[in-house]
């Protein structure tokens, strides 16, 4: 990550949004909507991925996994280091979670009852 920092910020050193040259006020809401199609196309709907789910999980008409977003890439490695024995405080840290006003946000994403 560093290196793309540093090879981009050296490309458009007045760049207004990290991972786009678009100024527009909606670049980023673009981005994350172009970044959520592609991984819900080249990923989620791939029969390796659809295989992975578990049996009993929910899927919709066209028996792809739901409740999938792109949220979803911090909740796995979440409950992952807590089913390995990660106290919860190691986890906020590793995934550079900062809960307002003192809440606790890895508690948001640790269940064991929900899909990745």
């Amino acid at each position: 990550m560093s290196i793309y920092l540093e090879t981009y910020l050296m490309k458009e050193p007045i760049s207004k949004y990290l991972f786009t040259d678009d100024t527009d006020k909606k670049a980023p809401e673009r981005l994350k909507s172009t970044f959520a199609r592609c991984l819900r196309e080249n990923v989620w709907r791939t029969q390796e991925f659809i295989d992975l789910a578990p049996e009993d999980s929910l899927k919709d008409a066209n028996g792809y996994p739901m409740d999938i977003g792109t949220h979803s890439g911090r909740k796995c490695p979440a409950e992952y280091a807590t089913n390995c024995g990660a106290h919860s405080n190691e986890t906020e840290i590793r995934g550079r979670w900062k809960g307002a006003k003192g809440g606790r946000v890895v508690f948001r994403y640790i269940n064991v009852q929900q899909l990745f």
